[in-house]
């Protein structure tokens, strides 16, 4: 190694032993190294002939708010000192380490611009591998950037090269537009006149970018304007002021950038995962499915989420077989506080609903012999499973992944409650309207084929789950982002159902 490097580094190791930039986040130690290994063992920023790539960084780094990041991440009081000649670097050491930290700023910013500005994943639940190496990754591209003179191609071409992650970026440019106007004012609107009377109106939809002027327009087109703010909102677009209507008007801005930055950020963490194999994305306050192949949207389907009582899990997991003509294993909970007070007052429901009843070694047991009044949360050592069909709560398709919560993708006899904006009625699992065609995608061709010809023939006579596995690679992710584009593009904030915001 050479002299210089050597001292390089070891004032690099004096430095972050001293001074951390920023705790949080995968560490930089090796993408330092392997930047100045790359460039020579130099000082790339703060000589004379650095300072065009220094410039350029500093450039980059003032767009950290378009970008959904925090400029307070970047080193700012750095960064701006040198950008105004008001550092003072007495000795050579000085230089070192000076450059040493706009390095190990950048090799940061760019890991977060290209995965994403979060230290854990954004689900409760984890099973899948960590971006691996992403410090060296990014070290190693910005150093042949900076020895190539092409740097200021660089940030382009780290950014993820995806349609959700670049839609919701043209949301977060709108906001700040709006913000950064030297007129910007946060005024509730408290009319619900629908009409150009209404100026905390027109000045709220200048402001989402529905409109371009407070004044001129007619009756017609602020009707229109009102349909799109609602459809911006996930509500009937019937252009009527209701105050359901009115608060989403009125959450300010502010709160709607972190929507949009919190979105951004796991678009970044889930395209690292899209474009490796084929993912299958829920969104819980969108309640909408995406199956993508390699980053290609194959697949759109309306889903069902939980109730706020019984939410549903955020995860990150396999998915690992599709069952056609599933059983459902009804869970304690539901089977003791929902199903046995309707046994207890009607034996037939159990045949009407196609019930039968396992002893724990899982015999099936007759429901004559059974003192039903005995029975309650405390004693109940019996399992209610419901059988295959059309009328089975999961529909005929089951799709399985591991989690530690008991959750699973599946169809649904219930299909008029996808009809519904809002769609949230599940126990925690996720009801899918078009679980039949994402169990064929998951299964490949031949055993789409089997799966279909199962499906012609019916729900027969004692007809017993048939497992189909996943044969290749497939990832399912459930996440919750209040802000999330639509099947058509267009970027929605929903409710935060689960107050988790």
């Amino acid at each position: 190694m050479k002299p210089l490097l050597s001292i390089l580094l070891l004032f690099y190791g004096l430095h972050t032993a001293a001074q951390p930039v920023r705790p949080a986040g995968p560490p930089v130690d090796a993408g330092v190294q392997l930047f100045y290994q790359k460039t020579g063992g130099r000082s790339v920023w703060t000589t004379a002939t650095g300072r065009s790539h220094f410039d350029w960084l500093s450039a980059c780094l003032q767009k950290a708010v378009y970008l959904g990041l925090d400029p307070h991440d970047y080193q700012p009081l750095l960064i701006n000192a040198l950008a105004e000649n008001r550092l003072q670097m007495a000795t050579a050491a000085d230089t070192l380490r000076t450059d040493i930290r706009i390095t190990e700023t950048a090799i940061r910013f760019f890991m977060d611009v290209a995965f994403g500005r979060m230290t854990t994943p954004p689900v409760k639940y984890n099973e899948l591998p960590p971006p691996q190496d992403i410090a060296t990754n990014i070290a190693a591209k910005l150093a042949d950037s900076l020895l190539a003179g092409n740097l200021s191609y660089f940030l382009q071409a780290i950014e993820p090269a995806d349609t959700t992650y670049l839609q919701l970026k043209n949301s977060i440019a709108i906001c700040y537009a709006a913000m950064a106007d030297t007129a910007f004012r946060e005024k509730a609107v408290t009319s619900l006149k629908a009409d150009s009377s209404n100026t905390p109106l027109l000045v709220r939809l200048k402001q989402l970018g529905i409109r371009d002027s407070i004044s001129g327009g007619n009756t017609k087109t602020l009707q229109e304007e009102i349909r799109k703010a609602q459809r911006l909102f996930n509500m009937l677009d019937d252009g009527v002021l209701r105050e359901r209507f009115l608060k989403a008007l009125n959450t300010p801005l502010s709160y709607r950038l972190q929507e949009l930055h919190n979105g951004l950020n796991q678009a970044r963490w889930l395209y690292y995962y899209k474009t490796q194999t084929a993912v299958v994305l829920v969104n819980i306050p969108s309640t909408t499915l995406f199956f993508y192949d390699h980053g290609k949207t194959v697949l759109y389907s309306r889903v069902i989420t939980g109730k706020k009582s019984t939410p549903t899990p955020t995860l990150g997991s396999r998915l690992t077989e599709v069952i056609l003509f599933p059983y459902w294993t009804v869970p304690h909970k539901i089977a003791v506080r929902e199903l046995l007070p309707y046994i207890k007052r009607n034996r037939q429901y159990l045949a009407d609903n196609q019930y039968e009843i396992l002893d724990k070694s899982g015999r099936i047991v007759d429901p004559a012999t059974i003192s039903w009044s005995d029975l309650g949360a405390g004693n109940f050592p019996y399992v209610i499973r419901q059988n295959t069909g059309c009328d089975n709560s999961l529909g005929i398709v089951k799709l399985n992944f591991y989690s530690p919560f008991g959750v699973y993708l599946h169809d649904t006899p219930g299909k008029n409650l996808f009809m519904l904006q809002r769609r949230f009625f599940s126990h925690g699992c996720v009801r899918v309207e078009d679980a039949v065609q994402l169990g064929h995608l998951l299964v490949k061709e031949e055993a789409a084929a089997a799966m279909m010809a199962l499906e012609a023939k019916g729900n027969q006579p004692d007809q017993k789950p048939v497992v189909f596995r996943i044969p290749a690679t497939a990832y399912v992710f459930i996440l919750y982002n209040t802000a999330w584009p639509d099947a058509f593009g267009q970027v929605k904030f929903y409710e935060d159902v689960y107050e988790k915001n």
